[in-house]
């Protein structure tokens, strides 16, 4: 079954998940919460991340490569003197950090 399947052939039993909120407080008198709503609006952006709401188009490069072109092109600009280069950080002294880190394996100690 697609996503988009899974989402729009079930729209009923989404809107439909209710849960009802706790008795206790001011104002309660019976609210309900649109769970199915919340669960769904979750689903759609999980697969929004992981690029699976629509099918990739067979002319269309990965992402890996489109990232190499983008550092190449970076690079390229750099070299030219049209954008800076990226500084890099200056590296840290142990003995001058601020607080001492743990050593490993202390986690029961």
């Amino acid at each position: 079954m697609s996503a988009r399947e899974l989402i729009t052939e079930h729209l009923d039993l989404w809107t439909g998940a209710v849960t009802k909120k706790s008795g206790s407080g001011r104002g309660s008198n019976g609210k309900v919460e649109l769970t199915g709503v919340k669960k769904l609006r979750e689903l759609i952006l999980e697969l929004a991340v992981r690029g699976m709401l629509v099918e990739q188009a067979p002319n269309e490069a990965p992402a890996s490569m489109l990232l190499d072109e983008v550092m190449e092109e970076r690079k390229r600009l750099t070299n030219e003197g049209q954008i800076r280069g990226q500084k890099c950080l200056p590296a840290t002294e142990l003995d001058r950090l601020p607080a001492k880190l743990p050593r490993e394996g202390l986690i029961n100690a």
